[in-house]
């Protein structure tokens, strides 16, 4: 367990009220997913590929999709999404893993890349995104970085198109023998950078393709703590009161409720409040996005294969779209990320 001494955290005996905005409660929050994807589950309506109602009883879909919907259903239908998995696994379920499924739902085509196993994850459903390079190239395990990497400075990042891996030395990169890097995210709106933070709470900016990695800021010390919290939509670093739910900057943590946004749209985790508010979901796990134009997109990842469902703009009922996936879906716990095909 990292002292706060050694690492600016604090254990978790002493911070028990943390577990909901801090590192520790990644595993209340899957079971938190799991459950709400669960309670969802069944009948539902769901409007078949011939347009036709399937019960004139129900709910019905908007009965002429504008071209505009179906423009964009075109252009999202025919490439290649980013589906985020997480799996629990071990006898006591402390490991979590992320499978990233590249699918697309004309084709069915679909390929899977595991990442490795963390135990007592930092990262939050909200935070998914920001383990995902902005071009859709790297991924990283978790926000909180290793011990094992942490003393030596090196870290590895895992390719999203094959299964190649790349290991970047924080501190020949930053000329800093010393550095201890605890925390990482990737920028979402910088192809390839990743921010790093470490135990003297600088906040370091560094481009995987390589480069001399640059000082970016200084966050709040005293009674400030870092606890591997990233702004799910910048990408910025901040810190926790150490006896309150205060964040610098202001309005993170357990205050931040905004979407996630992403690519012109909305990124709809699992048990989220906006993918709950959408008609009743055709999955027992399922997750989704919402482009601007107001289409949406959901899919079920019931079992080994992805299904995909599309509803248009005020439409009231879901269509299946495209074809299954290959068999490539892991069995889930939870359901946090679903990116839609790079513009």
């Amino acid at each position: 367990m990292r002292s706060i001494q050694d690492h600016g955290r604090t254990p978790l005996g002493d911070h028990m009220r943390r577990t909901i905005s801090g590192a520790s409660r990644a595993p209340l929050a899957l079971a938190v997913v799991t459950l709400l994807a669960v309670a969802g589950c069944g009948d539902v309506e769901v409007k078949p590929k011939d347009g036709s109602a399937k019960d004139a009883s129900g709910p019905t879909a908007k009965a002429s999709p504008s071209a505009e919907d179906k423009a964009a259903e075109t252009a999202a239908g025919e490439g290649d999404w980013l589906l985020g998995l997480t799996t629990a696994e071990g006898a006591d379920a402390e490991t979590s893993r992320t499978v990233y499924l590249t699918y697309n739902p004309s084709t069915g085509q679909a390929r899977a890349r595991r990442m490795p196993g963390v135990t007592a994850a930092s990262v939050t459903p909200e935070q998914a995104a920001l383990l995902v390079s902005a071009d859709r190239t790297w991924a990283i395990p978790d926000t909180a970085i290793g011990r094992p990497e942490g003393r030596s400075g090196k870290l590895k990042i895992y390719s999203l198109t094959g299964g190649a891996t790349k290991v970047i030395d924080l501190r020949a990169r930053a000329n800093s023998s010393d550095l201890t890097p605890i925390g990482w995210a990737f920028d979402p709106e910088r192809a390839q950078s990743l921010r790093v933070v470490d135990t003297k709470n600088r906040v370091w900016m560094v481009d995987v393709a390589g480069g001399k990695a640059r000082q970016e800021s200084k966050l709040a010390g005293g009674p400030w703590i870092f606890t591997n919290g990233f702004n799910p939509n910048s990408g910025e670093p901040w810190v926790e009161s150490i006896d309150s739910a205060k964040t610098l900057p202001a309005g993170n943590g357990t205050a931040d409720t905004s979407p996630v946004t992403r690519e012109d749209g909305t990124v709809l985790p699992a048990g989220s409040p906006g993918f709950s508010k959408l008609p009743k979901s055709p999955c027992r796990l399922g997750a989704g996005f919402s482009d601007d134009s107001g289409v949406s997109w959901a899919f079920c990842a019931d079992s080994e294969t992805i299904s995909t469902y599309v509803l248009p703009k005020d439409g009231t009922q879901w269509t299946a779209y495209g074809k299954p996936s290959t068999a490539v879906a892991p069995v889930a716990a939870g359901f946090p990320l679903v990116l839609p095909p790079a513009a």
